[in-house]
Order: structure tokens, then C-alpha cells, then sequence
């Protein structure tokens, strides 16, 4: 009866510890390519996005908390672009901190010209993300599967004898 909780224990520990952790940051509902803007420039940034047809989406955001939550978006979504018009200073803290983001985030000032030629960077930027970033979790949960299955089938086994 023993050996049964401690097989039981035993798996459930090595599931726990086999599940790749989960961040608790929350969805990103944001587009993948984006400027970040504040009151000011807001309005200025979306009509220049507009009059040039970019496929780009104007964000206002109303504290710095808001904007390194942004960027710690950009941290896990390979994908995202980002131009930041507003909050430059702390872009530019949280790039030193993280310089993987430099290829793109692009910090910019808020007068026409610049947008409109940063803008222009800033979707000329690659970020097509390879098939392989699949294979791994793929893999891992096949693993995990076959695992959980075996040690049902076991104890189903056990009990039908």
C-alpha cells in the first residue's frame, strides 16, 4: 500500500516539477507593432499613422508603470515592435537593462519628420519568428502525456485485476 502513494507522490512531484512555469504578467491585448504615446502626442502620432496607411496602432499610456509593463510584454513576445514617442527616458532605462529589445524598440522624438521616418524602421524591422519556437512545448507535452498516460494505465491495470 505504500509503494502505491509513493509511485502516486513520485508522479505527481515529477509533473509539478516537469510543467514549465507560468508568469502570473497577464495577457498582452496589445497589437505587436505599436507607438507608445501620451496625451500630448497621442493624437499627433495616430494622424500620421493614418495619413501614411501604416499598420501600426497608437497607445496612450498614462504612467511609466504602464509603459515597462508594456516592454516586459515585448520581453516574451518575440514579434513586438514598438516606437516610443513618449516616456523616453524610461524606454531608454529599460534598454539598458535589457539590451535584447534594442533591435526593436525604437526611441524617437514626437515632431513629424521623426515619426514618419521612425515609423518607417520601425516596420521595416524583421521579426519573423521561426517554426522551432513550437517544437520545444510540443515536445514537452508529448513527454508529460505519454507520462500521465502510462501511470493512469498502470493503476487502472492494477485495479480491473
Amino acid at each position: 500500500m505504500k509503494l502505491k502513494y509513493f509511485i502516486l507522490v513520485s508522479a505527481v512531484l515529477v509533473l509539478f516539477l516537469g510543467v514549465s512555469s507560468v508568469s502570473a504578467h497577464g495577457a498582452d491585448l496589445t497589437e505587436d507593432t505599436m507607438i507608445i504615446a501620451n496625451e500630448s502626442n497621442g493624437i499627433l502620432a495616430k494622424s500620421i499613422v493614418d495619413n501614411n496607411s501604416f499598420d501600426i496602432k497608437v497607445y496612450k499610456f498614462v504612467s511609466e508603470g504602464d509603459v515597462e509593463h508594456q516592454l516586459e510584454h515585448a520581453l516574451t513576445n518575440p514579434n513586438k515592435r514598438i516606437l516610443a514617442i513618449a516616456y523616453q527616458d524610461t524606454v531608454n532605462d529599460y534598454l539598458k537593462e535589457h539590451p535584447e529589445l534594442k533591435d526593436r524598440v525604437i526611441v524617437g522624438e514626437d515632431d513629424n519628420g521623426s515619426i514618419t521616418n521612425n515609423a518607417q524602421k520601425l516596420l521595416l524591422i524583421n521579426v519573423g519568428g521561426s517554426s522551432n519556437d513550437f517544437i520545444m512545448p510540443l515536445g514537452v507535452g508529448l513527454v508529460i502525456g505519454a507520462i500521465i498516460g502510462l501511470i493512469c494505465g498502470v493503476f487502472i491495470m492494477k485495479r480491473k485485476s
